[in-house]
């Protein structure tokens, strides 16, 4: 079971990812920061438990879907720093990653205050 205390330092965690966003400068940040966010997934999971029942199954699937897709762009991302790290497109990669990671996260920061809601009632 989730406790209050889990989901505030959840929140606060979720909101350090967000800040970082702001900061990034390189392609290897947004990997790093990619990477990061992941992990940060496999802990939240327990915390949306109280959620679950109310989100919609096509809901529920999307989220699991969101992390595959992520990490497939990290891997990719990863590949063309190993082989073309002048490519154009390590650019335009980490930019749609940094894109999608924020969408993800602060949709997450919503899940998990509803869930902290719904904890303490």
């Amino acid at each position: 079971m989730t406790t209050h205390d889990d989901l505030e330092k959840l929140l606060a965690q979720q909101r350090t990812l967000l800040a970082r966003l702001d900061a990034l400068g390189s392609a290897e940040e947004v990997l790093q920061l990619g990477i990061e966010v992941l992990q940060f997934a496999e802990h939240e999971e327990r915390a949306f438990f109280p959620l679950l029942p109310l989100l919609d199954p096509i809901a529920r699937a999307e989220l699991g879907h969101e992390h595959n897709e992520i990490g497939e762009d990290l891997k990719l991302l990863e590949w063309l720093l190993a082989t073309t790290p002048d490519s154009p497109d390590v650019d335009i990669l980490a930019g749609a990653v940094v894109r999608r990671v924020r969408q993800h996260v602060e949709r997450d920061g919503r899940l998990l205050l509803r869930a902290g809601r719904l904890t303490l009632s």
